[in-house]
């Protein structure tokens, strides 16, 4: 008889063959299925002092009974010889300081140790109990380690562990405003680092961001494009915020792509592309008859949000310039709900100029960021970002608008995604985007 209950984060499974003793923990455990734990998963050096919230700490786990150790469905045991420290998502990985047993040893206890200061056993942990299964697994019993940060670790060393989901669930294609990316682009792909970012990338035409031209550019696995530095900030600040960077949030939040998805991007100066940017520029910009001469494009094809390996989020940030025009296209396809910080938009150095997109920075809405838009084109938002004219700021004192809105316009938070959405416009066509609009009075008509 087999049965299985499975919870948020854990499955039992509770097998009872006729010669199985009636509470043999080798048919009693619970799975223990975490890709953070996995010998090879290496942290950045700078999480040693830095990004603790994401370490594991299994002081903080409330451990009851047996476990049984898998990576991505494939079981696996715990390491039983020294594993290098900042390894299986923590500071100081836990390993087995003694040989598994055999099936007749029965139920063995072991000693733990964790790597630290270059010191195999830096950390003398809690023993633990350990027996050996028929089918050539084994069941441990957990308890809480000595201190912080330390984990138990799940042993891949000499296994072939799938990069890729077992039973990859049918997933819908790139949205038509989508442009070309993967292979079928050429793309230059991210490597597969948490918090990770590309190399320097020289761009083939300077790209002008209100005032200051840059000829390099970052794509952060995080979903932000950087100038002058990549970064592995996972947790987006609030724009406007006032810092020393420029930096262009396409959806910056706490995205994993060693789990699920791609971070890629290719640069063009001639051929179709230029062409279709050519002509989305002159439709979401008219009267400026513009001719785009380069453009960069940058993805995030179906890339899951860190510790949450079954969401999919999938959004494009393309560059686009030609004379003196720079722009910036954000696209967005499907976009998984998240629990995480996160922010749309771009934010200047000491923000001159900013722009945050309505409803971005709430991850139980994000997405919506699939429908909405300032071009008329759903999922897509368009900005004009060289800086624009501003010969004509000093004369506008004043605006009147008539809206037609099925929002309550007595509620603030709609008042500012309005406003928000207004600005937009006034900056497509020339005004400079530090300009501040407020509502002085909302007159309701009845239809």
């Amino acid at each position: 008889m087999l049965s299985t209950t499975t919870t948020a984060s854990a499955t039992t499974t509770t097998a009872r063959p006729l010669t199985a003793l009636p509470y043999d923990p080798c048919y009693n455990y619970t799975v223990l299925d975490d890709l953070r734990r996995a010998t090879n998963n290496q942290l950045q050096s700078s999480y040693y002092a830095r990004y603790t919230s994401k370490l594991l700490c299994d002081t903080d786990v409330n451990w009851v009974g047996w476990y049984r150790l898998f990576i991505r469905g494939q079981s696996v045991q715990m390491p039983d010889t020294c594993v290098d420290q900042l390894s299986c998502g923590t500071h100081a990985p836990l390993w087995l300081n003694g040989a598994h047993p055999r099936i007749e040893d029965g139920v063995v206890t072991r000693s733990v140790c964790g790597h630290w200061w270059n010191n195999c056993c830096g950390f003398q942990s809690n023993p633990i109990k350990v027996k050996a299964c028929p089918g050539g697994y084994y069941v441990y019993e957990f308890v809480r380690p000595t201190v912080c940060y330390l984990a138990y670790c799940a042993d891949v060393r000499n296994i072939s562990i799938n990069n890729h989901t077992v039973t990859p669930e049918p997933t819908l294609a790139a949205p038509a405003i989508f442009y070309l990316f993967g292979s079928a682009a050429g793309d230059t792909n991210n490597t597969a680092v948490e918090d990770g970012s590309s190399s320097v990338i020289q761009l083939l035409s300077p790209f002008l961001f209100f005032g200051r031209t840059y000829q390099q550019i970052y794509v952060n696995n995080n979903g932000h494009l950087t100038f002058n530095q990549a970064s592995n900030e996972y947790v987006p600040y609030s724009f406007p915020a006032n810092r020393s960077q420029d930096i262009i949030a396409g959806l910056w939040t706490d995205l994993d792509n060693r789990l699920r998805g791609v971070v890629s991007y290719h640069q063009y100066t001639s051929g179709n592309v230029l062409t279709r940017a050519t002509r989305d520029i002159n439709t979401h910009f008219p009267n400026l008859y513009f001719t785009a001469s380069w453009v960069f494009v940058a993805t995030w094809n179906k890339v899951a949000y860190y510790a949450l390996t079954s969401t999919e989020t999938s959004f494009q940030v393309i560059l686009i310039s030609g004379r003196n025009f720079s722009f910036i296209l954000m696209n967005y396809g499907d976009i998984a709900v998240t629990g995480h910080p996160v922010q749309a938009g771009y934010d200047t150095i000491n923000s001159t100029h900013y722009f945050v997109i309505p409803g971005s920075n709430n991850g139980s809405s994000i997405s919506n960021l699939r429908n909405s838009s300032n071009v008329n084109v759903p999922g897509r938002w368009a900005f004009r970002v060289d800086g624009g004219s501003n010969s004509n700021k000093e004369y506008i004192t004043g605006l009147q608008a008539k809206l037609s809105s099925f929002s309550d316009l007595t509620d603030t938070g709609n008042i500012q995604t309005v406003l928000q959405q207004i600005k937009q416009e006034l900056v497509k066509y020339g005004l400079p985007n530090s300009i501040e609009l407020k509502l002085r009075k909302v007159q309701r008509i009845k239809p």
